[in-house]
């Protein structure tokens, strides 16, 4: 299997597969994955959620998966080695427990199946016995079902499900020829000018590589695009995901650092926002323009790669800006008012003291 195997990104696929992975594939050594249904009659934690490996053509590797059942009851289940195919247009997941090419034939589980009492732990063990004619990258799923294939009937909605969890499986192959590459397709800010902060940039980076690989980096925010000091720093894939190869995808980075600032609602719905007034913040106050570079890094195998681009934006309070120019102007006029009074004042008294 090449890259060419590989479309797009691994994202949460309907609820007969139950919770899978996240659309960006997070590095889940410390995030765990959860098939649970609506009744908590299948409730399957697996740890990592996404299972990166490099293997060796012609040598055996061993890895492990956590598997632990949070139900009441016990469970047995049945791991097995599944593709999957993704929507181009929807980025969604579909699996087809379809292994991809020829990878059932090097990649085996050490458990047929997994007896789990209710609360119980136990670990599913994989052997990677791979032989010398692999490609460079590999994307598979391991999938845990029941082993009699039980289908739940949902007592709230009368849905009929199948109890599944499934842990992306990332492989890389160290072999001659293996490229690691990353281009920065687009950088660009969803608007030219905010009123305040946040100020969010959307990095479109390309895996123009063979091999499975994870962006990293920063965005400096700064006054020019020369400046030595940045205002702030923002980590690019602070999750630590995966891009596939041949595919894009879009980062989403946010400078929120200002004074006042728009924050989410408690409570509210998704994307609805309030404007706060934090004044341990104020000297966050933002004005004028600045300008947002990214530093994308990547190891080629022999050094780190950086990769830069910029855009540049402005920061224009403008509700604060006219009230402030109307309390000048009204500062202004009072001045003018006064000093003119002082002044009729003042040369009437000297009139006054001339004739007297």
């Amino acid at each position: 299997m090449t890259q060419s195997d590989h479309r797009g990104w691994l994202r949460t696929v309907g609820i007969s597969f139950a919770v899978l992975a996240s659309i960006w594939l997070p590095l889940a050594s410390a995030m765990p994955v959860h098939a649970q249904q609506a009744d908590q009659e299948f409730d399957i934690q697996v740890t990592p959620a996404t299972l990166s490996v490099t293997l060796k053509p012609g040598v055996v590797k061993k890895a492990t998966v956590g598997v632990r059942n949070l139900s009441n009851h016990s469970e047995v289940l049945k791991p097995r080695l599944s593709g999957f195919t993704i929507n181009q247009h929807s980025q969604k997941v579909q699996l087809d427990y379809k292994p991809p090419v020829n990878m059932a034939e090097w990649v085996t589980f050490n458990q047929r199946e997994l007896s789990l009492k209710a609360g119980e732990s136990k670990n599913l063990e994989i052997t990677y016995d791979t032989p010398t004619n692999v490609g460079f990258s590999y994307a598979a799923a391991i999938t845990l079902g029941r082993a009699n294939d039980e289908v739940i009937t949902n007592t709230n909605s009368g849905a009929s499900l199948k109890g599944t969890v499934a842990i992306f499986n990332l492989i890389n192959i160290d072999r001659p020829g293996a490229k690691r590459e990353l281009t920065v397709e687009s950088f660009k800010s969803s608007r030219g000018t905010y009123e305040f902060l946040p100020a969010t940039f959307t990095l479109t980076i390309k895996n123009t590589g063979n091999v499975i690989d994870q962006p990293s980096g920063n965005v400096f925010i700064q006054r020019s695009a020369g400046d030595a000091e940045p205002i702030s720093t923002l980590s690019i894939n602070p999750e630590g995901n995966y891009i596939l190869p041949g595919n894009s995808r879009d980062i989403t980075v946010k400078w929120q650092a200002g004074f006042p600032s728009y924050k989410a609602k408690e409570g509210g719905a998704n994307g609805d926002t309030h404007l706060v007034w934090d004044w341990k913040n104020a000297n966050d106050f933002r004005l004028g323009r600045y300008v947002a570079k990214t530093v994308l890094v990547y190891n080629d195998g022999q050094r780190d790669i950086p990769v830069i681009t910029s855009v540049s934006f402005w920061v224009l309070p403008w509700r604060i800006i006219v009230i402030s120019l109307i309390l000048i102007i009204v500062l202004l006029m009072g001045l003018f008012g006064w000093g003119r009074l002082i002044a009729l004042g003042t040369k009437k008294v000297r009139r006054y003291a001339v004739h007297k």
